[in-house]
């Protein structure tokens, strides 16, 4: 409807032993996330695939072209039916040799 919502933000976050995981937040595929990728090169992405408010399956598979990270945690998806991204579907569009991780709510996983 034409209402603002505010500015979409990520954040990259770098672990002591210098692990970097980008959180992409509510946002689509953009092209800065190359950008992302040449200052901060981060090692997993974190990145919504509901299809609707944010970026689906398809927008996420670019988005690991651009990031060129090896592994991928799907967020904002599953929560209700107007999110139709699912994890599979990432898995089949994802560039060659990227791991999409879906892990069940509450489980912890070690990257």
């Amino acid at each position: 409807d034409g209402t603002y919502a505010g500015e979409a933000a990520g954040v990259v976050l770098e672990l002591e032993d210098g692990f970097k995981i980008y959180f992409a937040g509510d946002t689509n595929v953009f092209w800065d996330m190359s950008l992302i990728r040449r200052i901060y090169a981060p090692d997993v992405a974190v990145l919504p695939i509901g299809d609707h408010y944010t970026m689906g399956p398809r927008e996420a598979a670019v988005a690991l072209e651009l990031l060129s990270v090896s592994r991928c945690v799907p967020c904002h998806y599953g929560t209700f039916p107007l999110l139709t991204g699912t994890p599979d579907a990432l898995r089949e569009l994802a560039p060659p040799g990227v791991e999409v991780l879906s892990p069940e709510p509450g489980e912890t996983l070690t990257l």
